[in-house]
């Protein structure tokens, strides 16, 4: 039994997979950023330690003093998160060592770095679950209250080195081995102090319910999107698993990600999840149903090429009506071959020591070009989307009716006939911004804003009678608030 088990029964009693639709952004106001290499003051304390609550990240970041953390080793070491050893993957369990998945796609607001080539790791430890992802200088936390088991969810912030220097943080920084050592300052934010930020867990994790929940898209066999080892043999038609395990050791080789290493990824891991998760689910990714409309079965055997699910598409169709939170796109891959090809050719060349790392390319442009692919993968707006479309899909799933009235966040709604001039003005002026400076609407991890939609939705929103005149749409949306199927 682990350290914590005689309070709360075990982590794994209780929880299941919590962030593949975890919600995150480097728009965050917390607590000041501390020397990792130092034992921080009481005073360095995040302001969480001042209120109640008892869990295992609390036992770590609210220490005195706290103790200091320069690696995503040395956090996983503090939080019971070391990843299983590649030399024995099928040992007796042990509650000390993590249990971990891959995903080759993600609906989380990392889901534009999400890639068989660049995956979101699962970590389950006894006490905390963890998501980490390369690219974005973060790492996501659950964890339950040993009191009354609520869920609280905490980010941790990082920089490097690069974070100080003129050029800034390059791929090479961000999509290697480099991000996950050396770190020169760490800061943690519970949900609470998130609420009001991009970053806000709740908007996903506690969307119409009163308490915090677990979400799992893919809760059912296949499981369409996760990585498994390339012996675990499907005799069912598509790409599997195994394909997309085959595409990460194709470009990383023995590479370790996150500390986990794809020689210890085991099946049960994913079985463990679905028996652990449980349903209800909000909104779930039906795989089987989904499957079977793509690659109907005949007397002559599958089809070569796939079918439309409708299924899928009526998920599709929800969404853009703002009555649920989009699904994970249909197809096991979402990347472009062309470019995940050059992709992992370049990785290739850096592994082999023919390029440095700081002239790797960007291990995010993997996806296609095609703007209306690009909306339906959940990357961006629809390309010929209707002013009112496009407000629906950038900005729905935060300004809406559904979550918490009292921040600021809720002074935009995108119903807007109910909103001020000078607020609307507020959002025009945010809108036009590179989505990549901070205060842009959206926000850089959001669906992006496909520029013909941006021109013509600021037209839109600077329009007198637009402002006055209540839209059926955006009335509709805003009721709903992406919440379809949120209750148990």
């Amino acid at each position: 039994m682990g350290r914590h088990a005689k309070h709360c029964g075990g982590f794994h009693a209780l929880l299941g997979l919590c962030l593949l639709a975890a919600c995150e952004s480097s728009d965050v106001a917390g607590d000041a950023a501390v020397d990792p290499a130092a034992s921080p003051s009481n005073a360095d304390l995040p302001g969480f330690c001042a209120r109640e609550g008892d869990d295992a990240v609390r036992d770590v970041f609210c220490a005195q003093p706290r103790p200091p953390i320069q690696s995503m080793s040395e956090l996983q070491a503090l939080l019971g998160l070391t990843p299983v050893r590649p030399e024995a993957p099928d040992a007796v369990f042990d509650p000390h060592a993590a249990r971990f998945v891959f995903l080759g796609l993600s609906t989380s607001l990392s889901g534009h770095l999400t890639s068989p080539i660049n995956p979101r790791l699962i970590l389950l430890g006894e006490d905390t679950i963890a998501a980490f992802q390369r690219g974005v200088q973060r790492v996501e936390l659950v964890s339950p209250d040993r009191g009354d088991q609520r869920l609280t969810f905490y980010l941790v912030s990082f920089e490097q080195a690069c974070n100080g220097t003129a050029r800034g943080c390059l791929p090479g920084d961000l999509y290697t081995p480099r991000i996950e050592e050396r770190w020169t300052s760490v800061r943690i934010n519970d949900d609470e102090e998130l609420k009001n930020a991009p970053a806000d867990c709740r908007q996903c994790h506690q969307r119409g319910v009163e308490q915090p929940r677990l979400l799992m898209r893919e809760l059912d066999s296949p499981w369409t999107h996760f990585l498994f080892p390339p012996s675990f043999q499907d005799v069912l038609p598509g790409d599997h698993g195994g394909e997309l395990t085959n595409d990460y050791l194709e470009a990383k080789g023995d590479e370790l990600y996150g500390g986990a290493s794809m020689a210890a990824l085991d099946p049960a891991s994913v079985f463990e999840l679905q028996l652990l998760v449980g349903e209800p689910q909000p909104l779930l990714f039906a795989a089987p149903e989904i499957l079977i409309e793509r690659y109907p079965h005949a007397s002559d055997g599958y089809p070569a090429e796939p079918k439309p699910s409708p299924t899928w598409e009526a998920g599709y169709d929800a969404f853009k009506r703002g009555e649920a939170l989009p699904l994970p796109y249909f197809d096991t891959r979402s990347t472009d071959p062309d470019k995940q090809a050059r992709l992992t050719a370049a990785y290739q060349r850096f592994r082999a020591g023919e390029i440095t790392a700081d002239e790797l390319p960007d291990l995010s442009d993997i996806f296609p070009d095609d703007p209306n692919l690009r909306a339906r993968i959940g990357l961006q707006t629809e390309h010929a989307a209707s002013p009112q479309q496009t407000l629906i899909q950038a900005c729905g799933s935060c300004h809406n009716d559904v979550l918490d009235q009292s921040i600021g966040r809720a002074r935009f709604n995108i119903d807007i006939s109910r909103l001020e001039r000078a607020e609307l003005a507020i959002a025009i002026a945010r809108i036009e911004l590179d989505r990549h400076v901070p205060g842009a609407m959206p926000p850089a991890e959001a669906r992006a804003l496909d520029p013909a939609a941006r021109s013509k939705l600021i037209d839109f929103l600077r329009d007198e009678a637009s402002r006055l005149q209540p839209d059926p749409e955006l009335v509709h949306a805003a009721k709903h608030g992406m919440a379809g199927g949120a209750g148990p």
